[in-house]
């Protein structure tokens, strides 16, 4: 596919056992890898964010997208601008700052 782009989405979830399980299940039952991978904590301590930077076309990325927001457990999903950009952010994160748990995901590039 020679339309395949780099998108980065952000998606806030209930902060439950499991949920990350189902989100990288929903991609591997696609056939979709996830290029990177980071998930932490926001302000309310019910929610997480998870940050998935995928190489899909636009169509795949509706699929995908549409198939989150079934998830019971999944907020609000909102494409990130600039997927190259964030990828520069995960890896200054992983370079330079302390290493959480949810950017050992991220440290494959």
């Amino acid at each position: 596919m020679s339309d395949r782009t780099r998108h980065a989405l952000s998606v806030l979830v209930e902060n439950n056992p499991g949920v990350l399980a189902r989100v990288s299940v929903l991609f591997a039952r696609r056939n979709f890898n996830i290029d990177h991978l980071v998930v932490g904590p926001t302000e309310d301590a019910k929610v997480s964010r998870m940050t998935i930077v995928v190489n899909v076309s636009a169509e795949q990325l509706h699929k995908v997208t549409s198939q989150l927001d079934k998830l019971v457990e999944v907020i609000h999903i909102e494409e990130l601008p600039g997927a190259d950009a964030i990828r520069t952010q995960l890896w200054a994160i992983n370079d330079h700052g302390p290493r959480p748990v949810g950017a050992m995901a991220a440290a494959v590039f």
